[in-house]
């Protein structure tokens, strides 16, 4: 059975135990490395304030409005003046077997096995985890995770008032 807090629930608190700060945390550490990483970062500057299942859970949910985030965001037209430039270094691009030198080819059969376990040192992750942390690094690389992060916090805010309030409300000042 859970805990009954009438003043939560009158006040129409979530359900989570960790702030939006940590959680935001929680998402920059994870997205620099792995959840492991994450967890030694967030404890060097916090302390012992949260478990590596928590951390998970923090990131999954975060990743929970990502798509919607995208389909709201407004695309700007091009023009043909417009110039798409792109930088690439070649670096995990999938070569062809028969087409690797014998050395690359040794190296890359000897790990094989090891790409396939694991993606990171602390990354094993499942398909949910994995897909969140994607979702969440791709936010980071175009540089739109404060942008997103506001977003979230609103789509949050909604989730949990619409559920105490069904005819709707206003906030005021």
């Amino acid at each position: 059975m859970r805990n009954v807090y009438p003043a939560d629930a009158v006040l129409s608190l979530p359900a989570v135990r960790h702030s939006a700060g940590l959680a935001k945390l929680a998402v920059i550490e994870t997205v620099r490395g792995s959840f492991d990483t994450a967890l030694a970062a967030i404890s060097a500057r916090c302390g012992q304030v949260i478990g590596k299942r928590q951390i998970e859970q923090l990131v999954a949910q975060a990743a929970a409005d990502v798509d919607a985030f995208y389909a709201a965001r407004a695309v700007l037209p091009c023009t043909a003046s417009t110039v798409l430039a792109i930088s690439v270094d070649g670096k995990g691009i999938a070569m062809r077997p028969e087409a690797l030198r014998p050395a690359t080819a040794k190296a890359a059969a000897r790990a094989r096995a090891t790409f396939r376990t694991r993606l990171a040192a602390g990354a094993r992750w499942g398909l949910a985890g994995a897909e969140a942390v994607l979702k969440l690094r791709a936010l980071v690389a175009n540089g739109h995770l404060e942008e997103y992060w506001t977003f979230h916090l609103a789509r949050q805010h909604e989730r949990i008032h619409q559920t105490g309030y069904p005819d709707g409300y206003a906030l005021t000042a």
